[in-house]
């Protein structure tokens, strides 16, 4: 784990503390144990099977598939999943995953605000029969959302207002080859990069950031993600509260 300027924290693949419930193997990376403020992301993986319930009552949560085919269930509808997919879970709604095949099904999950305990996780069931009633709109696909230009860099909004998000708002982010002014956003932001290498500026600190690097911006912090090489930088953003990527102060592209 290194800590940069202004309560940056940026976590390598093997920082975090792990447990293990049932199928599912979890990896806590940013939360109240580094100074976040409301976020709070983990890595999980779940072993072929159905995986424990959970419900959080005043939570919402995000997730992203980063590999595997499976699904999830919200209050016993059924989301097919595989990598891209992207899941919200609203508050006080019984959730669980189940990978496919052989494969193991690896989840980047963001909560806001964090829970408090575990006492919300439900015990292992069988598979929920899917209710008659039309499921919600609860999980999209990166493919099938619209790519958002902001300078030289695009995103995409994936779980947000559209599918029922109110506090938080998680996006797919491509940085080319490029370097960017240093800025600053209103928002608290829990970043994991799925490809390509950079390295990361916060308030005169900087360290290389990797696949699998797990990075924690707090509001206000001064920073650029910058990216030295020959291929692009995606990375799954999430942050609180909602709002646009593109919203950026400091620097003279700000929009």
């Amino acid at each position: 784990m290194v800590k940069l300027g202004g309560g940056c924290v940026v976590l390598s693949p093997d920082d975090g503390d792990q447990q293990e419930v049932g199928t599912e193997s979890v990896r806590r990376t940013i939360g109240a144990a580094i100074d976040a403020r409301d976020i709070a992301q983990c890595v999980r993986t779940f072993a072929p099977g159905l995986s424990r319930g959970r419900m959080n009552p005043a939570s919402e949560e995000v997730h992203f598939v980063v590999r595997g085919h499976g699904a999830c269930y919200i209050d016993g509808h059924r989301y097919g999943l595989e990598p891209g997919s992207a899941v919200y879970v609203p508050p006080g709604t019984d959730a669980c995953f189940e990978a496919a095949g052989p494969d193991a099904l690896e989840v980047v999950s963001v909560c806001c605000p964090e829970p408090a305990a575990a006492e919300n996780d439900l015990p292992p069931r069988t598979v929920p029969e899917d209710p008659v009633s039309t499921p919600p709109f609860r999980v999209v696909h990166e493919h099938d959302r619209k790519t958002i230009p902001t300078g030289e860099r695009t995103f995409k909004l994936l779980a947000d207002k559209d599918v029922g998000c109110q506090r938080v708002t998680q996006f797919l982010g491509v940085i080319p080859p490029s370097i960017a002014p240093p800025h600053y956003h209103t928002y608290e932001e829990a970043i994991y990069v799925l490809d390509g290498e950079g390295l990361l500026w916060a308030e005169e600190v900087e360290t290389p950031v990797g696949q699998g690097s797990c990075i924690y911006l707090p509001r206000g912090v001064r920073h650029s993600l910058q990216n030295h090489g020959s291929h692009p930088i995606r990375l799954l953003g999430v942050f609180h509260p909602s709002g646009s990527p593109a919203a950026r102060y400091g620097d003279e592209g700000a929009r």
